[in-house]
C-alpha cells in the first residue's frame, strides 16, 4: 500500500491516515478504502505482475501451425544486449513529521521512483480535510467535559387543591378538639383527687361555707330546717344561734371527709357508694355538744338526738345527699365520670387525636409545609382553649362569687384550683409548641420564596 498524496509506502493495509502527510487512506467509520489518496501495488512488483500477466496470456494463445514442407532454418543467436544503468537520483531530504518518522529500507530508498515535491499541495485538500473532520466527530465516544456545573432548576412541590385543604381544617378541627379534651380530663384526673378536694374543702371559709344559700335559704338555715333543730332544744336556740353554733364547730372538716369520700368513689371507684346518713349528722352533734350547751343554754339529751334522727329520716335528708340521687336529679350517672377521667379513656383520645394528625399529612400530600401549618394550628388553638378553661376555672369563678355571692362559683373557683394549674401548664406547653411549629412553617415559606425568586433570576 502506497500514499498517492506523499509517496509513502507500507506494509500494514489496515492503516487509516499517511504517517508522512496525514492524508485519508481508510475511512475508519464506513471502513472503506479511500481510492483517491492510495495506492495498494507498489512499483517494484510492478514489473513481476506484468511478466506474470503476459506469460498467462501466452500460455492460453494458440500454438501456431507448423509448415511440415517449410525448410527448417537454424535459429539466430540472441545476443544479449547491454542494460543502460539507472543514474541515481538525489531523493529531496525527509519531510519531519510531528507525529512519527518514516524510515525506509535500503531497497526500497533505491527502488523508489521519482515523484513530485512532497511539499507540494495536494489537490484534493478540501476531501481530506471533510473526512478528517467526519472521522474525529464520529470517533470522540467521551463528552467534552467543562468545568461549569449544570444548573438544575428547583424543583416546585405540587399545589395542593381548595377541597384537600377544606378536608384538612376540617380533621383538624376534630383533632383539636380530641386533644382539648385529652388536656382538660388529664388535668381533671390529676388535680381532682380525693386527697386534694379534702386538703381545700378544709380551708374553706367556715362564714362563706354555712352562708351559702341553697334554695333561697343558706345552708345553716337548710341544716336547721331538716333537723327540726329548735323542737329538738325545745325552742332554746333559733337560727341565728344555730349559726353561731355551726360556726364553732369543725363542720368544713367534716364536709371535707365526706368530700374526699365522694370524689374517690366518683373519680377513682374507691369503696361504697357515699351518702350522708342520720348516724353521721347526729355523731357531728355529739362531737360537739359542750359547743351547743354553751351557745343555747340548754344541754341536749339523748331524747333530743333521738328527735333529731327522726326529724332527718322523715325529711328524707340521706336519699337528698346520696349518689344515685343527685344523679337522677342531674340526669347523668356520677359513675361515670370515673371511666370518663380513666387512663384508659384518656389514652384512646390522645391516640386518635395522633391519628387524626396523620390524616392530616396524607390529605395534603405530605407536603411539609401545609403539615405544619395545620399542626400548629391545632397545637396553638388547643392550647388557647385549654388556658382559656383554666382561667374561667378558677378566677372566672371567684369574679362570679364576687359579683352574685352564689356558693357554686365560690367552690368552683376553690376545689377547681388544682385542676387549673395542671390545665394552665398543660395549656401554655400546647400554645408554645404550637407557636414553634407556626414559625418554622413560616421560615420554610421564607425560603421557598427566596428559591423561587433565586431561580427565576438564573
Amino acid at each position: 500500500m502506497k500514499c498517492k498524496i506523499c509517496g509513502a509506502a507500507y506494509d500494514d493495509d489496515n492503516l487509516y491516515f499517511c504517517i508522512g502527510c496525514g492524508a485519508m487512506l481508510k475511512n475508519p467509520v464506513t471502513g472503506g478504502i479511500v481510492r483517491e489518496n492510495r495506492v495498494d501495488d507498489f512499483p517494484e512488483y510492478a514489473s513481476e505482475a506484468v511478466e506474470t500477466d503476459v506469460s498467462e496470456d501466452i500460455s492460453v494463445l494458440p500454438e501456431p501451425v507448423v509448415d511440415e514442407t517449410a525448410e527448417i532454418l537454424p535459429e539466430p543467436e540472441m545476443t544479449a544486449e547491454p542494460v543502460p544503468e539507472i543514474e541515481e537520483e538525489i531523493l529531496p531530504p525527509p519531510v519531519h513529521s510531528d507525529k512519527k518518522e518514516v524510515v525506509f529500507s535500503s531497497d526500497e530508498v533505491e527502488n523508489k521512483p521519482v515523484r513530485e515535491p512532497i511539499n507540494e499541495a495536494p489537490k484534493n485538500e478540501p476531501f481530506i480535510e471533510k473526512e478528517r473532520e467526519n472521522a474525529a466527530v464520529n470517533s470522540t465516544a467521551a463528552p467534552v467535559k467543562s468545568d461549569e456545573q449544570p444548573v438544575t432548576p428547583p424543583v416546585t412541590p405540587a399545589k395542593t387543591g381548595f377541597g384537600r385543604l377544606l378536608g384538612a381544617s376540617i380533621v383538624s378541627f376534630i383533632a383539636a378538639a380530641l386533644l382539648i379534651a385529652v388536656s382538660l380530663f388529664f388535668s381533671l384526673k390529676l388535680g381532682f383527687t380525693g386527697t386534694n378536694l379534702h386538703n381545700i374543702a378544709d380551708g374553706l371559709d367556715k362564714w362563706a361555707v354555712i352562708n351559702a344559700r341553697f334554695n333561697d335559704m343558706t345552708l345553716a338555715e337548710n341544716l336547721y330546717y331538716e333537723t327540726d333543730f329548735d323542737k329538738a332544744t325545745h325552742s332554746f336556740a333559733d337560727k341565728t344561734e344555730f349559726t353561731l353554733y355551726l360556726a364553732g364547730t369543725d363542720f368544713t372538716g367534716f364536709c371535707a371527709d365526706k368530700l374526699e369520700a365522694y370524689a374517690d368513689y366518683i373519680i377513682d371507684g374507691v369503696g361504697e357508694e357515699p351518702t350522708l346518713t342520720e348516724n353521721e349528722i347526729i355523731d357531728f352533734f355529739k362531737a360537739n355538744h359542750d359547743r351547743g350547751t354553751e351557745i343555747f343554754g340548754y344541754e341536749m339529751q339523748t331524747a333530743d338526738y333521738n328527735a333529731i334522727r327522726s326529724s332527718l329520716a322523715a325529711h328524707e335528708t340521706a336519699e337528698k345527699f346520696s349518689v344515685s340521687k343527685i344523679g337522677w336529679e342531674l340526669k347523668f350517672r356520677l359513675e361515670s365520670i370515673g371511666y370518663i377521667l380513666s387512663y384508659v379513656t384518656i389514652g384512646i383520645l390522645a391516640a386518635l387525636s395522633i391519628v387524626l394528625m396523620i390524616w392530616v399529612a396524607v390529605i395534603v400530600n405530605r407536603s411539609g409545609r401545609h403539615i405544619l401549618g395545620f399542626l400548629g394550628n391545632i397545637f396553638a388553638w388547643s392550647g388557647f382553649a385549654v388556658l382559656l378553661a383554666a382561667v374561667a376555672a378558677s378566677a372566672g369563678a371567684a369574679l362570679g362569687y364576687a359579683v352574685t355571692g352564689d356558693f357554686l362559683c365560690y367552690l368552683s373557683s376553690t376545689l377547681l384550683l388544682p385542676t387549673a394549674l395542671y390545665a394552665a401548664c398543660i395549656g401554655a406547653i400546647l400554645l408554645i409548641s404550637g407557636l414553634v411549629i407556626k414559625k418554622v412553617k413560616s421560615s420554610i415559606k421564607v425560603k421557598e420564596k427566596i428559591q423561587k425568586a433565586a431561580g427565576k433570576i438564573n
